[in-house]
């Protein structure tokens, strides 16, 4: 299976991280190793999918990694990463 990220789910990752460097700089590392990795390893991808709480007849699947949401869909054998749910962070 292909995994792909969308350019608005690259956008978040990316805006996500930097924000988090400012802040948390060991917190936004672990973030994009925690997400390299699942994106890397389609096995474990697939394990973690899972429906999105109280919406299963929409056909994205979500990851919750801590506070973060990862969100998915499969089409035609390759797998979107399409978007990433930060927390709210206080200013």
């Amino acid at each position: 299976m292909n995994v792909m990220i969308t350019d608005s789910a690259r956008w978040q990752l990316r805006l996500t991280i930097q924000d988090l460097k400012r802040k948390h700089d060991t917190e936004a590392s672990q973030l994009a190793q925690r997400v390299r990795g699942i994106l890397s390893n389609t096995i474990l991808l697939q394990d973690a999918l899972h429906p999105i709480e109280g919406m299963p007849e929409i056909p994205h699947r979500e990851i919750v990694m801590g506070t973060y949401h990862l969100f998915f869909r499969e089409d035609n054998g390759t797998l979107w990463f399409t978007g990433l749910w930060p927390p709210m962070m206080p200013n």
